[in-house]
């Protein structure tokens, strides 16, 4: 919620603060992060720097990498706003990728030790006895030798604390102010075991259709400052096989919310901030994060319970057309909650561990997360440079083909001072208002993506959501009205998890590339039609969905879909590009197997595929042995054999070529233009597969202890026309 005291203060802030990012600037620098199956990280081998220069139709200049592994190059000549968003565009479509941007001219900004703040927080200087460290090299430190090397250099006594993937979170003996922590990890860095250091700081929430209290929505209709939802849903009502994964304080149980939330994980490490009686743990519940005067270290005074992790889920994925309250972005995503942020808010090493976990990625002692999400929610920052374990994460998340959505702040200021909004691979979303402007507590500057319905002003022309009655621990579920960038962000998940519903095959780099390409204009007259503080427009949810050309109408030329289907009562999986056996499945067994919206695509027939293509056929087995009753999909000529010759009457040849396919090389890489699809087998008696191009269903199958049963070490199956 925001503060009046803090209203009275935009307009001064504004008047002061705006003018210099209206000047229109050439842009002579770009900062590349590639996919690291094309490059190891800070690497650039000279194949890739000659697809970049084509994809950027520019002459690029490597002047530096950064230390999470990004590559920074000049551009000669310098472009103008309009010409380099079209090169930055070209790059993120690319599937060798992750994410591009423009870099600020001027000094990079020093590494800022101001606490990480919400609009509804007192200002501080806070202090905190934790650093997050990741070491050079891959091996497994040996910390009886490094340890005191690293208190050495930092001048106080170092304890390993924990790990988190490839950091490890060292903590001091006593709290320091965050000003000496920042010396700290500088110094840190000096030492060449050390490859980057950050003080761990603190996060805090980002607060400020027949559904009845539809009408109250305006922000999902309204002809102005509305996303446009009602003709995004004429396209794309949502699928229940997308998780959307909200990182935030938890989840309350909400009649909105029934059957839609997954199994998450409670990830705040500190028992009181976690004031659910215990550290980490397997319940994601919000118990309240409500504090007395002077409970946080800045004395700040006491406020209420949030509950703002079940209005931001409430905004993605509210139960809708069910004839009560509100309705969501998405008819049918689920909900993936990880709490990160507690009593006083919560800090980094949580937050990193938390949107890690989210992915399907490992974090020690956290078990695996059996569903990944593909879109990540995170309202949640504040007032500082972005953590390199934090940007080492969303690298590693966007690799996996996540998205993430993250709040600009709300400290009415520039945004590139508030994390994670500032971290490269986010789509930063500024809040704007009914009328189509910039919201009054909104950060702004260039590293906003788009704006988004956040709220201002009138109860009316607020934001409306799921909420909780309990001033501190949880009571009834109600509704409530709010404002922020926390709300606005929610809208651009959703819009990205139907999308995924749409083309569960998207890149990170396309649905950024879309939202922002379709965005409105704002209004004539509005703070955000001038100067581009505000992103790229208006988030219009309607255009992006009809920009997103499904997954059955991209195959490329000669190929078909292959649609995956599924069997929940025996966690079968089976595949078809036969339109009658398609028409079959979505009809007459449409009670028995539902797509699951993963699509790739091959041949049916040989000669559609380019002159000298060398295709390899896909033979298909069944099994109805009540003990079996499954399907095995190979494009292994030595397979297909094997088990025609060992299981005669067990397993029946139905078709020696289901499809046609490239195949791998012995390691599992795929021909140039072509996509690596995985195979996994499920271990049991009833020897199911699952064939997959999507590096998340691919995480999700290893967590799930399916066998990656393909060539290579990431268990290739045959590979796929991009």
């Amino acid at each position: 919620m925001l503060r009046p005291s803090l209203r009275q203060l935009i307009l001064v802030v504004l008047l002061g603060a705006m003018a210099p990012l209206a000047a229109a600037q050439d842009v002579s620098r770009v900062r590349v992060m590639l996919h690291p199956d094309a490059a190891d990280g800070g690497q650039l081998p000279a194949a890739t720097l000659s697809t970049l220069q084509s994809l950027a139709g520019a002459s690029l200049t490597l002047a530096s990498t950064t230390r999470t592994g990004a590559l920074e190059f000049t551009l000669a000549p310098g472009m103008d706003v309009v010409a380099s968003a079209a090169l930055l565009q070209r790059l993120r479509n690319d599937r060798s990728v992750l994410w591009a941007e423009t870099v600020a001219s001027g000094p990079t900004a020093a590494k800022s030790t101001k606490r990480i703040t919400s609009a509804s927080s007192s200002s501080g200087a806070g202090s905190g006895r934790k650093l997050m460290l990741r070491l050079t090299g891959a091996a497994t430190p040996d910390w009886t030798g490094l340890l005191p090397s690293l208190s050495a250099t930092a001048g106080s006594k170092l304890a390993v604390d924990h790990q988190i993937g490839n950091v490890w979170v060292l903590t001091l003996a006593d709290a320091i102010p965050n000003a000496q922590l920042a010396q700290l990890a500088a110094l840190l860095e000096s030492n060449p075991a050390v490859q980057y250091a950050d003080p761990v700081l603190r996060a805090y929430a980002q607060l400020v259709p027949n559904d009845t209290r539809y009408p109250q929505q305006w922000s999902l209709f309204d002809p102005v400052g509305g996303v446009s939802a009602p003709t995004a849903w004429d396209l794309q009502v949502g699928s229940a096989a997308v998780a959307v994964a909200v990182v935030d304080t938890g989840i309350t149980v909400h009649p909105e919310l029934v059957g839609r939330i997954l199994p998450g994980y409670d990830f705040i490490s500190n028992g009181p901030v976690a004031n659910d009686g215990s550290g980490r743990d397997g319940d994601p519940s919000d118990p309240g994060d409500w504090t007395n005067g002077g409970d946080c270290y800045d004395g700040s005074p006491a406020e209420p319970s949030s509950w703002h992790g079940t209005f931001v889920s409430g905004l993605i994925a509210a139960n809708t057309n069910n004839a009560a309250g509100i309705a969501g972005m998405d008819w049918h995503a689920k909900i993936l909650p990880v709490r990160v942020l507690g009593k006083c808010g919560g800090t980094f090493d949580d937050i990193v561990a938390g949107v890690l976990w989210a992915a399907g990625l490992p974090v020690a002692g956290a078990p695996p997360n059996p569903s990944p999400a593909r879109v990540i929610n995170m309202s949640l920052g504040g007032q500082t440079a972005c953590p390199q374990a934090m940007q080492d994460a969303i690298n590693a998340v966007l690799a996996q083909g996540a998205v993430i959505a993250v709040a600009a702040g709300n400290q009415s200021g520039d945004a590139t001072n508030s994390a994670p909004a500032n971290c490269s691979g986010v789509i930063t979303v500024a809040a704007s208002t009914r009328q189509g402007d910039r919201a009054s507590y909104s950060n702004y500057g260039r590293r906003v993506d788009l704006s988004a319905p956040g709220g201002d002003g009138a109860v009316a022309d607020r934001i409306t959501s799921t909420s909780n009655d309990g001033i501190t621990v949880p009571g009834n579920p109600t509704y409530a009205v709010e404002v922020g960038t926390s709300f606005a962000a929610p809208h651009v998940a959703g819009t990205a998890s139907l999308m995924f519903a749409r083309n569960a095959n998207l890149t990170p780099g396309q649905v950024l590339s879309i939202v922002t390409s379709t965005a409105r204009p704002f209004p004539p007259g509005t703070q955000c039609a001038t100067g581009g503080i505000c992103g790229a427009g208006l988030l219009d949810a309607g255009i992006a969905l009809q920009n997103t050309i499904s997954s059955t109408d991209s195959a490329p030329t000669g190929t078909v879909p292959v649609i995956e289907y599924y069997r929940a009562d025996l966690d079968h999986y089976f595949m078809t590009a036969n339109v009658y056996e398609i028409n079959y499945f979505d009809t007459v067994l449409a009670s028995v197997y539902q797509r699951t919206g993963e699509v790739f695509y091959a041949w049916t027939d040989p000669a559609l595929a380019p002159p000298g293509t060398p295709l390899q056929s896909v033979c298909r087995f069944s099994s109805p042995l009540p003990l079996i009753d499954s399907f095995i999909f190979t494009a292994s000529d030595s397979e297909c054999q094997f088990m025609k010759a060992n299981y005669p009457g067990i397993w029946y040849l139905e078709t020696p070529s289901a499809f046609y396919v490239l195949l791998s090389d012995g390691n599992g890489a795929c021909p140039t233009g072509s996509l690596p699809i995985y195979r996994f087998f499920n271990n049991r008696n009833d020897a199911n597969m699952r064939y997959t191009r999507d590096l998340t269903v691919r995480r999700q199958m290893l967590n799930k202890k399916w066998a990656p049963n393909g060539l290579g070490p990431n268990g290739v199956g045959f590979c796929s026309p991009a």
